[in-house]
């Protein structure tokens, strides 16, 4: 029984060394991690300012372009053609249509016959007129022999009274006698030329029952048939055809058209009208026709922009020998033309468009960005015109992105740039 604390005492030794080695192990565990948290974090900060410093020192590199000068462009606008001569016939006197010689299509020559009105009112009148001018004749006749016997007698009673021979109150009479018949010889050459002022009216008025064609054309336009009422100057009702007058005014008897040369009306826009003039080459086509482009020259403008839709009037003239296009139709009009106040153009992505308004990106001489206000004008998709804001020697950045700030410094390229 005495030896058994004696084999008890060696355990809590053992223990206790073991928690001691164990309590090590976790210290030099735990510096270990440490230390190497350190030299980890120590290692990134150094990795970290290291490319800090290599992005502050390299500089960016830009794809740039120079402004181009503005070169003329194909503007294309539409237009309408319109005869060179175009002209509604009206009737000059009133009747029936007592005969047609000519219907739509066909060509005339000037001063051909086109119609025939039947007028009985007005043939009336011109023989009452050839009647009135032959009365008004005689009667003239008449005054003159009574003229000339009232000078016969005062040259008798002057000579008798040099005599005494008659009273003076006879010579008297006969000298006013003469004035009266003078006044009445002058008041009846005055009817005569009344009467024949009317007699030349009516000849006139009953020439105008013949229809004539007033130039050499195609008749586009009929509208009256044999038996149709005709009044001067009106308009007719008994429409044949739908009209195809550019007036829009009423029909007349018929409608004229010289085929050979086309007007061609255009509205040019107001940055192009200033560089619109006399002798300026246009082509003009029919979208859908396979026919080949017609080529002329602008021979008017009007001077003036229309304030409502701020454009030029113009006017070319085209030759049409084959009829190939027809008066009334849609055409489109290319012009060879530069427009107003345009210098400069760049790529349309060097625009940009913010609430600081139009501007370019510009590389100065020391490299740096300058945002340069300019004034656009037209936008031809891939490129747009500058009509202010740029002398032409500047050095433009292609594309602009938002990174880009006022006098930062980058490095120019002529060209793509990879890895930017």
């Amino acid at each position: 029984m005495s030896s058994r604390p004696e084999d008890t005492r060696p355990a809590p030794r053992a223990r206790t060394r073991n928690m001691t080695v164990i309590g090590v192990g976790i210290l030099a565990l735990f510096l270990i991690v440490f230390v190497a948290g350190i030299v980890a974090r120590s290692r990134a900060d150094h990795e970290l300012k290291t490319a800090a410093q290599t992005v502050r020192g390299s500089v960016l590199q830009v794809p740039v372009t120079r402004p181009e000068p503005a070169k003329e462009n194909d503007l294309t606008v539409a237009g309408t053609t319109q005869a060179l001569q175009d002209a509604i016939i009206y009737a000059r006197t009133t009747g029936y249509l007592s005969a047609r010689h000519v219907d739509i299509g066909d060509r005339v020559k000037a001063g051909q016959l086109l119609a025939e009105i039947a007028s009985p009112e007005v043939d009336q009148q011109l023989e009452q007129a050839k009647a009135d001018y032959r009365q008004a004749e005689k009667a003239l006749e008449q005054q003159e022999a009574t003229l000339d016997l009232a000078r016969v007698m005062m040259t008798r009673y002057k000579a008798a009274d040099e005599e005494n021979a008659v009273a003076k109150q006879a010579v008297d009479q006969s000298v006013a006698a003469v004035r009266t018949a003078q006044a009445a010889v002058a008041a009846a050459e005055a009817t005569v030329a009344s009467n024949g002022a009317n007699l030349r009216r009516l000849r006139e008025l009953t020439a105008f029952e013949r229809v004539v064609a007033p130039f050499a054309g195609t008749i586009i336009q009929r509208n009256v048939d044999v038996g149709a009422l005709i009044t001067a100057g009106g308009p007719t009702n008994n429409a044949v055809v739908a009209p195809s007058s550019l007036t829009g005014g009423p029909n007349g008897l018929f409608e004229i058209a010289q085929l050979n040369e086309l007007r061609v009306f255009v509205n040019v826009p107001q940055a192009y009208a200033p560089n619109v003039h006399v002798g300026l080459p246009v082509s003009v086509s029919v979208r859908g026709n396979l026919m080949q482009p017609v080529i002329g020259t602008v021979t008017r403008t009007a001077n003036a922009l229309d304030p409502g839709t701020r454009t030029l009037l113009t006017e070319a003239d085209v030759q049409n020998p084959t009829h190939q296009i027809l008066p009334g139709t849609f055409v489109y009009v290319a012009f060879k033309i530069t427009a107003a106040g345009i210098h400069w153009r760049v790529p349309a992505t060097a625009a940009i468009f913010d609430a600081q308004g139009t501007r370019v990106v510009t590389v100065g001489p020391d490299n740096k960005l300058h945002f340069q206000p300019v004034v656009f004008g037209r936008d031809l998709g891939t490129a747009i015109d500058i009509q202010s804001g740029l002398r032409g020697g500047e050095i433009i950045v292609k594309q602009p992105t938002v990174s880009l700030q006022e006098g930062q410094i980058v490095k120019p390229v002529f060209g793509p740039v990879s890895g930017t």
